[in-house]
């Protein structure tokens, strides 16, 4: 696909895809006529152009009850305040648990923040915590780090497609896998202005902002996510 299919194309394919979605929970409708409670979170949607609100459900499921989950029973007061400032849309409400500042670690170069990643793996392994969660953009970054970080340390699991079992300790995988998961810490790494910079991007970020319990940081290289840039106009590096 060349930038120029991408840029007359992508609005009809969100289109597209919305529309699908939309067909989707209509079958759904028909096929199933008993009373239906249907509840959910759109801000942890992996894909915004193909989910739908809930003014969207209704209409299909005029009948049905609809609760949008806005209470966060998982995450401190601190990574939940950080989260919004990524995703302004986010009404989530944390429940009263405070805990350290989400960090965000700039380094000069890939290496570097390898580096740093190795670091914070160290430091992990000597605390109370029990799960690292890292994760990445897509499951290609997940497999590439992985390869580049299990040579220091054997507690390190990769979670994919495949995976048959969820591991203990250190996981490394993609917001698509990790959603409905949490971590009593979370590495989000390359989150630089390449990385992350569309929409879609920015509900990934959140997502994998969001899987932690207790600690968050945030790791990049070269210049940062015009996200990051959002969030430390009001949020000092601590």
């Amino acid at each position: 696909m060349n930038r120029e299919f991408e840029a007359s194309n992508w609005g009809s394919i969100q289109v597209n895809l919305r529309l699908k979605a939309i067909h989707g929970l209509a079958v759904l409708s028909r096929l199933f006529k008993c009373k239906k409670t249907i509840l959910g979170d759109n801000n942890q949607s992996v894909n915004p152009y193909s989910s739908s609100s809930i003014r969207e459900i209704k209409k299909v499921f005029p009948e049905a009850d609809t609760v949008e989950l806005l209470k966060s029973y998982r995450s401190t007061i601190e990574i939940i305040e950080f989260a919004q400032k990524i995703n302004r849309n986010s009404r989530i409400i944390p429940i009263e648990r405070h805990g350290p500042c989400p960090k965000i670690k700039k380094a000069n170069k890939r290496s570097d923040e390898i580096a740093q990643i190795k670091k914070i793996i160290a430091r992990f392994k000597g605390s109370e915590n029990r799960t690292l969660g890292i994760v990445c953009k897509t499951q290609p970054q997940a497999e590439t780090l992985y390869q580049e970080i299990v040579t220091s340390s054997k507690a390190v699991h990769l979670l994919d497609f495949s995976s048959a079992q969820f591991h203990e300790g250190i996981i490394v995988t993609s917001p698509h896998l990790a959603k409905g998961l949490e971590f009593d810490q979370v590495i989000v790494p390359f989150v630089d202005a390449e990385n992350y910079k569309t929409d879609m991007d920015r509900s990934l970020l959140y997502i994998a902002c969001t899987r932690a319990m207790h600690r968050l940081t945030l790791t990049y290289s070269g210049e940062a996510s015009p996200f990051l840039l959002q969030v430390e106009e009001s949020h000092p590096n601590k």
